[in-house]
């Protein structure tokens, strides 16, 4: 299983749409895809015409355990956007653990919910480093972060790198010291 998640610190760089259109053309070359959204505008979500407010993302991070897998089709399902998701992490911002529940949640139930058959895990994040962000590094083995050609997207491009540093210092297993961040971070040039 590959999970690649599609982050960006900038909004508006086109990350729901190329998660999106990735998942997608895997789904048409025969790759089973699992899409959790986790951006609380939930776009990725509504592309689907989902618009489930219970047993969505957000139960993950209350540890609530109860979480929805819509099939969209038979290569793709969606775990819905929560558009309360960034109350969710307000809610969660002392607890030690905050940036391991999506780890713990994939851990727990991979094989009640019978997880492995997915090829592709894709996250599409909300354009920020926050909780549910850290969550998607943590357990990703790529992110793949669009920029757009100006200053800002530029600018945007340093911010993510040193925020995923800081992470991968501090996201640590405390017996071996070795880090839960072990993702390749690579840059798409959008919108050129």
């Amino acid at each position: 299983m590959k999970i690649i998640t599609f982050s960006a610190i900038k909004g508006g760089v086109g990350k729901t749409t190329l998660a999106f259109n990735y998942g997608e053309w895997l789904a048409k070359n025969g790759k089973h895809v699992l899409f959790i959204d986790l951006d609380h505008q939930s776009n990725l979500t509504q592309t689907y015409n989902i618009y489930d407010n219970q047993d969505t993302v957000g139960n993950i991070f209350l540890d609530r355990g109860k979480v929805k897998i819509h099939e969209i089709s038979a290569y793709i399902s969606l775990i819905a956007g929560d558009m309360h998701l960034d109350d969710i992490e307000r809610t969660i911002e002392n607890k030690t653990n905050k940036n391991m529940f999506l780890y713990m949640w994939l851990s727990d139930n991979y094989e009640r919910l019978n997880l492995g058959k997915f090829e592709y895990i894709i996250l599409d994040c909300h354009p920020d480093f926050s909780t549910a962000t850290k969550n998607a590094v943590i357990i990703s083995n790529a992110i793949l972060s669009p920029i757009t050609p100006s200053e800002h997207g530029y600018n945007a491009k340093f911010n993510l790198e040193e925020r995923i540093n800081e992470l991968r210092k501090e996201a640590i297993d405390y017996s071996t010291r070795k880090s839960y961040v072990t993702t390749k971070l690579f840059f798409i040039a959008n919108m050129i």
